[in-house]
């Protein structure tokens, strides 16, 4: 499936905005102005992360800002109300760092699962968390006890049939989300033979299709074929169960806000209306017409015209949010990943400890997230491993190796709205 390079001179600004997350000075709020000095700054704090106390208990903990949370990163998600929960991988197994708005923090050992990375998560609100993690979908609990929802493991996927949950098989499970009435939602792939993406919703003990269809014998997976397209920049009245999306590795991820349910499908972004209609967010109509980064928040064109890139199935690939109070969606762009050095263009001030200048300077490589808010795309800043939202802010998790590997998650303060 073709997929349009970006010109020379974005990326060139994408490498620039790469720089942003490196030169973040973590010890309370921290500044950045671009050379731009129309742009708005960018104001971050760390919430988890980047201190140098090591906890193994379980238990309450001081402020997750004193801790080095060890292991390798194995997701991030975040509650409406700013409750923030990091997953990680230790030596002796998975653990959920859950983060209460008043700072405390506990660490919480998980059981029932292992070796697992969430490409997706959402949190329920009885405080349960859903992981999506490729093979599975799993429902974690506040005590850490872990159950498989929805499995991979069988012969015969046919994720565009509707089945009971214990007998629904599908390839790949990458995205979930759940709706403010608690349906829960999971974006899916069969990864083998006949390549396509698909929506299921969960509705009692049954799985539902809501989105996607299989391919045809011997039908085109090109752009070329009207039902890719309206999978990507779909015209008004397109039914969401008549649009085909072979994209596998770049597709899946959901998010939902009052308006419907998000889905990546690709090189685009639609909305599955109420309706079962779909309208488009980010249309790949015209990537050329896109300018240069000009600075954190400055629109770079019109979201329709965007196109998300590509990332492989050995890379790290994409992240999808909404803001429920703000309207607005983010997502992280895979096609390059930066471990940002630091730059006269993104300059950073503020205080920070000897361990968050650790954190930072030994930073891992991670994606660009962007901003779409209307009609307008705008960069927000690079190198992050993923992002969570609350119903008003928004986190990104990063990863930092220097003797070890630690993880840390910082939130991003926003523009005010207009």
């Amino acid at each position: 499936m073709p997929f349009t390079s970006l010109p020379r001179g974005r990326r060139r600004a994408l490498i620039g905005l790469g720089v942003a997350l490196a030169t973040v000075s973590a010890f309370g709020i921290y500044r950045a102005a671009s050379g731009d000095a129309g742009s708005p700054p960018v104001n971050v704090t760390f919430v988890l992360g980047g201190g140098s106390k090591v906890k193994k208990a379980v238990g309450g903990s001081p402020q997750g800002t004193g801790l080095a949370i060890q292991g390798s990163f194995s997701g991030l998600a975040a509650a409406a109300d700013g409750t923030v929960y990091l997953f990680t991988q230790e030596d002796q197994g998975m653990v959920m760092w859950k983060r209460a708005t008043s700072g405390s923090t506990t660490r919480i050992p998980l059981t029932g699962v292992d070796n697992q990375t969430a490409e997706q998560t959402a949190v329920a609100s009885d405080g349960s968390i859903y992981l999506a993690t490729g093979d599975s979908l799993w429902k974690t609990g506040p005590d850490g006890k872990t159950t498989k929802l929805v499995d991979t493991k069988c012969d015969n996927p046919r994720p565009f049939v509707n089945a009971s949950i214990d007998e629904f098989c599908t390839g790949h499970v990458v995205g979930v989300t759940i709706t403010a009435d608690g349906t829960v939602y999971f974006g899916d792939q069969t990864i083998l033979g006949q390549h396509a993406s698909y929506v299921h919703r969960i509705s009692g003990d049954m799985v539902e299709l809501v989105a996607g269809r299989p391919p045809q014998d011997n039908e085109s997976l090109l752009r070329t074929n009207p039902a890719v397209k309206n999978g990507i920049d779909p015209p008004a009245g397109t039914k969401a169960k008549d649009v085909l999306v072979p994209d596998i590795w770049n597709s899946g991820w959901l998010a939902s806000s009052a308006s419907g349910i998000y889905w990546r499908t690709g090189p685009g972004i639609v909305r599955i209306n109420a309706d079962d209609t779909l309208t488009p967010l980010v249309g790949a109509r015209d990537p050329d017409s896109i300018s240069e980064l000009k600075g954190p928040f400055d629109s770079i064109g019109n979201a329709l015209d965007a196109e998300i890139g590509k990332g492989s199935i050995s890379s790290s690939r994409g992240d999808l949010i909404t803001i429920p109070d703000r309207s607005e969606i983010y997502y992280t762009d895979a096609r390059e990943t930066h471990s940002p050095p630091f730059s006269s263009e993104y300059r950073w001030a503020g205080k920070k400890t000897v361990t968050q200048k650790d954190f930072i300077d030994n930073l891992l490589s991670g994606k660009v997230i962007y901003q779409v808010s209307g009609e307008s795309i705008a960069p927000v800043i690079a190198g992050v491993q993923a992002i969570a939202a609350s119903d008003d802010s928004l986190y990104i998790a990063a990863e930092s190796e220097t003797d070890s590997r630690t993880t840390g998650v910082l939130q991003v303060e926003l523009p005010e709205m207009s």
